[in-house]
């Protein structure tokens, strides 16, 4: 019997950090953390998926407005989110945390390997110094050709209409409260087993051209009718 190819799945938080993400402070960490958890456990569910985990935050403006703060770690090694990890305050460079965390992802890793990007903000674009609205539509726009899968979640606008100005089909809006930001970390986790799902049954089906099927998924946050 042939032998299951495992494949490498990596998954990209980036976050905001602005100031007025200080509100949900608590919850924005313990869903990030929660969200590090579920990929433990997706580990262990699908051994031939090997779970890396990258978390990049962002405010601010300037050379540190971009910080990098998990790197591709190995989900068994990598560490929860703690305060000194995220301090909200300053303003909103969006495009420039994008553009450079798909960006330095892409040139890691390998081609055939799997890609969720989460993009998790409660506010526009307001400060950004090096990549516009278009460069980063353009990017998102090769990395879906390659297989990547992109979600957009956000509070305080109208999450789908941004997500479509940036090439992202899968949207969701939260309220930032605490309890909103509760509600969307679970509905999160629900569309992030759905994507290992499809991940798995392309190495089960043994599909080769992954292009054509993972980077093409737009219900990401479609309610389960079961």
């Amino acid at each position: 019997m042939e032998e299951t190819k495992s494949i490498n799945v990596y998954n990209l938080l980036i976050i905001d950090e602005s100031g007025s993400m200080h509100s949900i402070y608590e919850q924005a960490i313990s869903g990030i953390n929660e969200t590090i958890n579920g990929i433990r456990n997706a580990q262990t569910d699908y051994p031939d998926q090997n779970q890396y985990v990258s978390i990049v935050t962002f405010e601010g403006n300037g050379m540190n407005a971009v910080k990098f703060r998990r790197d591709r770690v190995p989900v068994s090694k990598v560490e929860d989110m703690t305060s000194k990890d995220y301090r909200p305050g300053g303003c909103t460079p969006l495009y420039d945390a994008m553009g450079k965390a798909i960006s330095h992802l892409d040139a890691c890793i390998n081609e055939g390997d799997a890609v969720l990007v989460t993009i998790i903000t409660d506010g526009y674009e307001n400060s950004s110094e090096e990549f516009s609205g278009r460069a980063v539509k353009e990017l998102v726009s090769r990395q879906r050709e390659k297989g990547w899968t992109f979600a957009y979640i956000g509070a305080n606008q109208d999450s789908v209409e941004v997500a479509r100005d940036l090439n992202i089909s899968n949207a969701m809006n939260f309220d930032a409260s605490p309890s909103g930001t509760v509600h969307m970390s679970v509905k999160y986790e629900k569309a992030r087993k759905k994507f290992l799902k499809d991940v798995d049954f392309c190495i089960k089906e043994r599909i080769v051209d992954r292009n054509s099927f993972l980077g093409k998924l737009e219900d990401l946050f479609v309610e389960d009718e079961k």
